[in-house]
């Protein structure tokens, strides 16, 4: 069953259930639950005997998940997990939105500082929950912890909308896309806004849906073979060059500033009323709630707290490296702006879209290989390191889903054969982003913004929940001391929390306010505005509907799925799968078989001994799972 890692005695480890309920994820005795080994011979002995697991029949099959230590995530590479997940190909695209929906360089500015103060937020929200809770799961952990009751509703409703929207679909299509501008710019080049020429054909669609899924493909199959290279090395090497672009633009602009280019500075997008005066804005009254949610739209303050399992020293690293990637990418971006702003004129950066950068660097650099073919690779590649980043950390999240026993054919999704890698929670991880990728027929710029928004706006629901979580975590009565002993000494000071709960509420309301831009809307172009949020929320409803039947309808034909989580000697983790069998009672029978000392009436002096096993582990804490069963931890390993 869903269950949680709590704090023990330093050499043991603790289960806390999901649900709340004591003990339920003990192995039953067969007085209550029947003898397992007759109806299940060869699951309870055969199957046991096999793997070399412990007396308790239960328990038919176990999985150990060895990280080794020199594939750990350090420092360097913490913070360039962030940048990936945050710097995809956004910040080349995205201040056209937030100009046409603003209409002023100046509020186009401050939305950009307001989005980077709620980053600052989030990050601090995830930091104590991350410290306190340093587990792979991320959200999916924290969710688990506050909401323990219904038993299993957290862990189903975030398991639908993570696994349908937790893809990389969106930047694998801008990176082919960009790579094809880069090696035929003559057909395909987006570089053109100033120079009057005729708009360029976009590349086929065939070709870059084709591209789009060898890049999904390829992301999967490092970190498949290659987990040191692709989620040390290679995410590394992807974030120093994001960075590098983005303290180019910067440069560029500096010198743009001083006079550099074909008509620079721009002193009128920063002075007198250039600087405020909205022209060529939308009229709509949803626009800057747009603009905002546009801004917000680059999450990854959440991406590192997605892999804490395989990072060295998770609580140290997280409070190191969160800070230092959200704040110099929040600061970074805050300055590219400003260079946008001092080479190009405001009406080129409303119309650019996706050129942005392009007609920035060829304003600075003029027509030539570099702004035509190199600039537009650079952005192929940032996009090729967000795919990496995502694949990495969403395919963990995946396997932790796998790991608790609610998804069809857990066991699998869970596995890391043959190579010691999510090599399952990667396929299903393709699957659904090459789905996405093949489905739209037409408009698909337009539907990969869509599913973007769509993720982005489930995800914002999530935030909300585990903001509100933490606050009734620091301040109830029941919970906060509970919590103040669980957590580390880190403590987010509680308007910051209140700030990112109320920031998350205004994003899921601003996107059923009309934005219309055109003859569609800012953020997703000919699919109406409202169509993404509303669809969010259907994506819950069917996370609640898979949750009941999970839950409530397939435990009365007989059978649940218990999972217990633990430790062995070594500090690797260890799952626990156990089939029960549910036998109907009544009521009454029901508290008189719970009852431990009338329930020991009716057991034989082997049986005892086994119970009182069970209930005080040799060598570890009360309710340490380690020896839970009376063994060697190292029994189980497979």
């Amino acid at each position: 069953m869903p269950g949680h890692l709590k704090p023990g005695d330093r050499g043991s480890v603790e289960l806390s259930s999901a649900g709340g309920d004591d003990g339920s994820s003990s192995a039953p005795g067969r007085g209550a639950f029947g003898d397992f080994e007759t109806d299940f011979p060869t699951i309870g002995a055969t199957a046991g005997a096999a793997n070399g697991q412990c007396d308790d029949p239960t328990v038919y099959d176990v999985q150990t998940f060895v990280i080794p230590e020199d594939r750990k995530l350090g420092y360097w590479s913490t913070a360039a997990l962030i940048c990936n997940q945050m710097i995809g190909t956004g910040i080349f695209s995205t201040p056209s939105t937030v100009l046409r929906a603003t209409g002023t360089p100046a509020g186009s500015l401050l939305l950009w500082c307001v989005g980077a103060f709620l980053a600052f937020c989030g990050m601090a929200v995830f930091l104590e929950l991350g410290t306190a809770l340093p587990r792979s799961g991320g959200e999916k952990v924290y969710l688990e912890r506050i909401y323990r009751k219904p038993k299993y509703i957290a862990t189903c409703v975030y398991a639908i909308q993570f696994i349908l929207l937790g893809n990389t679909a969106g930047n694998a299509v801008s990176c082919a896309a960009h790579f094809l501008r880069a090696i035929d710019p003559r057909r395909y080049s987006v570089n053109i806004q100033q120079h009057g020429e005729a708009l360029p054909t976009p590349p086929p669609e065939g070709l870059s849906k084709g591209l789009a899924i060898g890049v999904i493909t390829l992301n999967c199959l490092i970190h498949l073979y290659w987990p040191k290279v692709g989620g040390k090395y290679l995410m590394t090497a992807f974030a120093a060059l994001k960075i590098s672009l983005l303290v180019l633009i910067v440069i560029a602009g500096i010198a743009a500033g001083a006079g550099r280019g074909l008509d620079n500075p721009q002193s009128k997008n920063f002075y007198g009323d250039g600087a405020w005066k909205r022209d060529g804005a939308t009229d709509a009254p949803g626009s800057w709630a747009a603009a905002l949610l546009a801004v917000m739209l680059p999450r990854g303050w959440e991406s590192a707290n997605y892999v804490l399992g395989e990072v060295r020293r998770p609580a140290k690293t997280l409070r190191v490296s969160a800070p230092i990637a959200i704040l110099g990418v929040a600061a970074l971006y805050i300055l590219a702006n400003i260079a946008y702003f001092a080479a190009l004129p405001k009406e080129v950066i409303q119309n650019g879209g996706v050129t942005v950068a392009a007609d920035f660097f060829l304003d600075v650099f003029g027509r030539n290989a570099f702004a035509t073919t190199i600039v537009p690779l650079c952005i192929a590649s940032s996009a090729f390191g967000n795919v990496l980043a995502v694949t990495f950390a969403n395919s963990r999240v995946k396997q932790e889903l796998g790991k608790e026993g609610v998804l069809p054919w857990s066991r699998f999704w869970a596995s890391d054969k043959p190579f010691g890698t999510p090599a399952a929670a990667l396929l299903l991880h393709w699957v659904f982003s090459v789905v996405i990728i093949s489905a739209p027929s037409s408009d698909s710029e337009d539907t990969y913004d869509f599913f973007i928004c769509l993720f982005t706006s489930s995800q914002t629901w999530v935030s909300l929940f585990i903001g509100g979580g933490l606050l009734y975590l620091q301040h109830s009565p029941s919970q906060s001391e509970i919590w103040a002993a669980e957590r580390t000494d880190y403590h987010v000071w509680w308007p910051f929390t209140l700030t990112f709960c109320l920031a998350c509420v205004f994003l899921l309301i601003a996107p059923f306010i009309p934005n219309e831009y055109g003859d569609g809307s800012l953020l997703t172009g000919s699919i109406p505005f409202y169509v993404f949020p509303t669809v969010s929320l259907c994506v819950f409803v069917a996370g609640f509907i898979y949750w009941f039947g999970f839950a409530k309808i397939w435990p009365k034909f007989g059978f649940t799925l218990e999972v217990e989580r633990a430790e062995d000697e070594l500090g690797n983790e260890v799952i626990k799968y156990k089939h029960v069998k549910r036998q109907r009672e009544t009521r009454a029978e029901a508290s008189s078989t719970s009852a431990l000392p009338q329930f020991r009436e009716n057991l034989g002096t082997d049986e005892v001994r086994m119970s009182q096993r069970k209930e005080v582990s040799p060598g570890a804490s009360s309710g340490g799972e380690d020896n839970a069963h009376g063994h060697s931890p190292s029994a189980h390993a497979s």
